[in-house]
């Protein structure tokens, strides 16, 4: 848009689906236009209508079904009555109140477009990019225009579809459209970023998939990239292979020998290059995290919070935090996760009642069930212990004693999260509770985004970026290609991630969470290991 002259800037419009459409409706409307609510409200009404109709159906079922519902041009057929019914009831609700939600936006300019009761844009060229992504309604919302005499673009890699979950089309989109405005299809081969053999590789994996639009990809670079395999014993012995990369600790050399090389602090943050680290789930970061954080790399997390602001994370740090400063807030985000009551807990989290003690007796004094006093007197116990070790600098034993704690409320997942934050709490880092604290939750640096933070995304969250160099983590069967979905989008997702980096690729997988994945031997790497 930066380069146009205003004049041939003024004549274009730049939007996504929802906001064109959004302003149909305006331009349309006889009237007052519908409030659009937001996602709390949505969820509230749903749920309201959930509970009058049908609580016996699980409400994540009802919400699926809901969504399915509003992305079909056409009167959805339901097969459940009561399914059926908990959708009456929310779209009388939303009428009664003069309301429409996020997918009515869409939804409405379409049906709209299609009974002649809202115009088409006036508009002569449509260009719509990533339309592998595009679902029923806004492949209609496209045809509309096409049939109105627009001329069609649509910019799109179907190998790279990787949203099945969000009713994306993929490849049979992108045909239907070719069809019904009897397109010409123009095949743009020239792979600009990756390194020829990490590209020959990322090919040779996709190649497998049955589904897809035939095209030859090429690279437009000569000069050969890095690409390294690795298989390890568990999770941590991934992650320290992952981290003396990025610190770039030769295999074999004397540091890579050394136990306590990565707790050595003559690193230069700014000599490490762009860095990348992806894997198929948040969870699997939060490992990653931990472990880089313990060794001085400052991390950068897209699309989701940092292990220390959510979950099971967020309650051990803020257990230590109040150990250390003597405050109630982190006591009662533990009595929470652990069970107790919330109502209770948020009444003596509002209340001055002096120091911590004095809190923790005028709670267990009110205690509204067995369940949250025992776990009250049990935390107030471990408090003064752990306030008593912690003056003593046994540091390793307050963490020790705060792991022992939420151990048993953890699920399993969260429970191996635990064992690997206390490991790098006590045999990673040094210093007071509060000093190891902060070298593992301080804030991330927008300012040193390129060089010297390292990046930890999904996979899906990926898509669309590039770096000099990525790390797939967590290379196995069950993880990727993930349970949750097909394989053939699974490896849509691996060759997505494979196709990020610009010179080096590496890839690893622990022995512990099982075989390696088919995707390595499919793309040609079984035969390209490191130590």
């Amino acid at each position: 848009m930066a380069s146009c002259h205003s004049d041939h800037a003024r004549r274009i419009a730049v939007g996504t689906f929802h906001s064109l459409a959004l302003n149909q409706l305006r331009r349309n409307s006889r009237g007052k236009m519908p409030r659009l609510i937001n996602d709390g409200e949505r969820m509230a009404v749903l749920r309201r209508c959930w509970k009058d109709f049908a609580p016996s159906l699980k409400f994540e079922d009802v919400i699926k079904e809901v969504d399915q519902a509003k992305g079909s041009v056409t009167p959805y057929v339901f097969e459940d009555i009561l399914m059926e019914r908990i959708f009456k009831a929310y779209e009388d609700a939303l009428a009664a109140d003069l309301a429409m939600d996020f997918s009515d936006i869409l939804l409405r300019a379409t049906r709209g477009m299609l009974d002649g009761s809202i115009q088409p844009l006036p508009i002569r060229w449509l260009l719509v990019d990533e339309a592998q992504d595009m679902d029923a309604v806004q492949m209609e919302w496209i045809l509309a225009h096409g049939r109105n005499g627009v001329q069609i673009t649509l910019v799109g890699d179907d190998d790279q579809s990787l949203y099945s979950f969000r009713h994306a089309l993929g490849y049979e989109g992108l045909q239907d459209v070719s069809m019904a405005l009897n397109s010409v299809d123009l095949s743009l081969p020239v792979n600009y970023r990756c390194a020829p053999n990490i590209l020959m590789h990322a090919a040779k994996l996709i190649a497998c998939n049955a589904n897809r639009a035939a095209k030859n990809i090429k690279a437009e670079k000569t000069e050969l990239g890095t690409i390294k395999v690795f298989r390890r014993a568990d999770r941590m012995d991934e992650a320290t292979a992952l981290t003396k990369a990025i610190l770039g600790i030769e295999p074999g050399s004397a540091l890579d020998t050394d136990p306590n090389a990565l707790a050595k602090r003559d690193f230069d943050p700014k000599s490490m290059g762009e860095w990348a680290v992806l894997a198929r789930t948040n969870l699997l970061l939060d490992e990653i995290e931990i472990f880089l954080k313990s060794a001085g790399i400052e991390v950068k997390r897209a699309g989701s919070k940092s292990i220390w602001e959510h979950g099971v994370g967020a309650v051990y740090s803020g257990l230590i935090r109040s150990v250390a400063t003597d405050s109630w807030m982190g006591m009662a985000n533990a009595i929470s996760f652990c069970g107790g009551s919330n109502s209770w807990v948020n009444e003596h989290s509002r209340a001055n009642c002096g120091n911590v003690l004095a809190r923790f007796d005028a709670a267990i004094d009110s205690a509204p069930d067995d369940k949250s006093r025992k776990l009250a007197v049990a935390l107030r116990e471990g408090y003064i212990s752990w306030s008593e070790q912690a003056r003593k600098s046994r540091v390793n034993l307050v963490v020790f004693g705060i792991t022992a704690f939420l151990a048993p409320h953890c699920k399993p997942p969260q429970r191996r999260l635990l064992t690997m934050m206390q490991k790098i709490f006590t045999e990673r880092l040094q210093g007071s509770l509060l000093q190891r604290l902060n070298i593992l939750s301080r804030s991330e640096k927008e300012k040193d985004v390129e060089q010297g933070v390292v990046h930890l995304l999904t996979l899906h969250s990926s898509k669309g970026l590039e770096w000099d160099n990525v790390w797939i983590a967590g290379c196995e069967e069950g993880t990727l290609p993930h349970t949750d979905s097909t394989e053939e989008e699974e490896r849509r997702l691996m060759y997505v991630g494979m196709t990020r980096p610009r010179s080096t690729l590496m890839l690893s997988s622990a022995i512990s969470e099982g075989m390696e994945s088919r995707f390595l031997e499919e793309a040609g790497l079984g035969v390209i290991t490191a130590r």
